[in-house]
């Protein structure tokens, strides 16, 4: 039996900024404009068609940035994973990565020069092999056993221009694809269900602490399972064709971990959504003695993968690797440009376009407020187009798309609307008086759960929480809210009102 995707305003909302600052720290003041709702359980149907539109989530919060407003417009961006190419740098990170577990060998090492036991020279504490096992429920993983020792460059210095090259490349080396017994360090990869662990988090607070300059006392345990841990969305099966071995892949839309390990040591964590149409991608954390190895190119390269070959294994509509949001000016998001063919999404209109060089400049010449694309004259971008519009430099850590400051509730939703949303008084007193509200009883007397129309409802200050309801129909469409007039088959993908 499906479950309802539930919603609850949350309404708009002021928080500062972690985009307008260096790594760790906040604009001083609230300019980081949304619109949010929290939303206890949500179909995985309904979250691609709002991340189509915009939304992002954290934990249970689901927000839309204020384009016309908000200090930092965030905007989507999704790469085509199915015609994806690697450029030379990553392929320079997929050539390195294959030398150091074939051979043992790191940049500026010509040969093995540590024992086959150590994951590396820095790997921190406790890297021996088989240290800090996963607890969570394993989806999928690699399989093989044996461990050995290699000398020389390794393999992998072809281009891989191609699909299938590239997905060989990026694999030569990794458990249960072309791992053998002769590379001189053991390197899997184990998709899990979104769970807090105490590897997990452990691996968590390190990569805050050093690479976001997070305080210790801050990085907590519960905070890891609320934002990274915690998914509202619920499951569901995934087709594939009958033919296609699908092992190593997702069997249900869903959220998860993806964990990669050296010698059985944790290095690395993609938190990921796994959609109808895509993987996307929420957050990645690295071991921060392992930067060297450019983890954070690696792991995008593995979401890549993981979207393209679910689309050759038959899953319909996937095929699209969603980034997060991208930044024009702000140099911690502008790595997500160096993969290509990448989309921005117009905000106004929700119609992807080409992330082009032309597009790139446009936006760099409006950074604030929100700015059509179809205002400018845009030429049809390629490959080769897009690979002039890069983040340039060493690597930016992967910052979050997370938001986790406390928000501040701002009193009105404005006037105009944030584009892409519908004006709230356009929604009519019939429309809302026929939305469904998902009601559940308390006390001895419980009673099943029941959907009853709005207008059913008494409550204390009506127009209040009529206006607020108006406002989060404005933002997600009255399109996908349930109301007494749908069908019965279409309520599984439509919001349900839900008030606790």
């Amino acid at each position: 039996m499906s479950r309802p995707t539930l919603l609850t305003p949350y309404g708009y909302s002021s928080s500062t900024c972690g985009y307008c600052s260096p790594s760790g720290h906040r604009s001083e003041g609230k300019t980081s404009l949304k619109y949010g709702l929290e939303a206890p359980q949500m179909s995985a149907k309904f979250y691609q068609e709002l991340v189509d539109r915009g939304w992002r989530r954290s934990g249970d919060y689901v927000y839309h940035p204020d384009m016309a407003r908000t200090c930092c417009p965030q905007y989507t961006i999704r790469l085509d994973a199915k015609a994806f190419k690697p450029s030379k740098k990553h392929r320079q990170v997929m050539n390195r990565w294959n030398r150091f577990v074939s051979a043992g060998t790191k940049p500026g090492e010509t040969e093995v020069s540590m024992a086959s036991g150590d994951a590396g020279a820095g790997a921190g504490a406790g890297a021996g092999v088989g240290a800090g096992s996963s607890t969570g429920d394993v989806i999928g993983s690699g399989h093989g056993q044996g461990k050995g020792k290699a000398k020389g460059k390794g393999k992998g210095k072809g281009k891989a221009t191609s699909g299938e090259e590239f997905l060989g490349v990026l694999h030569e080396h990794e458990v249960g694809y072309g791992y053998r017994d002769e590379e001189v360090h053991r390197y899997e990869t184990t998709l899990t269900p979104a769970k807090a662990t105490k590897e997990t988090f452990e691996l968590y607070k390190r990569y805050q602490i050093a690479v976001h300059k997070d305080p210790p006392g801050k990085v907590t345990m519960r905070g890891f399972q609320r934002f990274l841990c915690d998914s509202p969305i619920t499951e569901s099966t995934i087709e594939y064709d009958s033919d296609k071995d699908t092992s190593r892949l997702p069997q249900k839309y869903g959220s998860y971990h993806l964990l990669y390990r050296v010698d059985g040591h944790l290095v690395g964590i993609s938190v990921i959504d796994v959609l109808p149409h895509c993987v996307s991608s929420v957050y990645f954390i690295w071991d921060p003695d392992w930067a060297w190895a450019s983890l954070g190119k690696l792991s995008a390269l593995r979401e890549v993968s993981m979207a393209r070959e679910m689309a050759e294994a038959g899953a319909e509509g996937m095929g699209w690797l969603y980034m997060g949001y991208w930044i024009p000016d702000c140099q911690k998001m502008r790595y997500k440009s160096e993969y290509s063919p990448s989309y921005l999404l117009d905000p106004g209109t929700n119609i992807f376009h080409p992330l082009s060089a032309e597009l790139d400049k446009f936006l760099q010449l409006h950074k604030s407020g929100y700015h059509p694309f179809a205002s400018f004259d845009a030429p049809s971008a390629d490959v080769d187009q897009q690979q002039a519009v890069s983040g340039q430099g060493e690597e930016i850590p992967v910052d979050t798309d997370v938001e986790m400051d406390e928000y501040e509730s701002i009193d009105g939703f404005p006037t105009p609307p944030p584009p892409g949303f519908d004006d709230p008084s356009a929604v009519s007193e019939g429309e809302i008086d026929s939305l469904l509200v998902l009601m559940q009883s308390g006390g001895l007397m419980r009673r099943a759960p029941r959907l009853i129309k709005l207008q059913d409802l008494e409550f204390v200050n009506p127009e209040a929480i009529k206006g607020s309801i108006r406002e989060l129909v404005a933002a997600v469409g009255l399109e996908r809210m349930a109301r007494s007039t749908s069908d019965v088959d279409e309520l599984k993908d439509r919001g349900v009102l839900f008030f606790g």
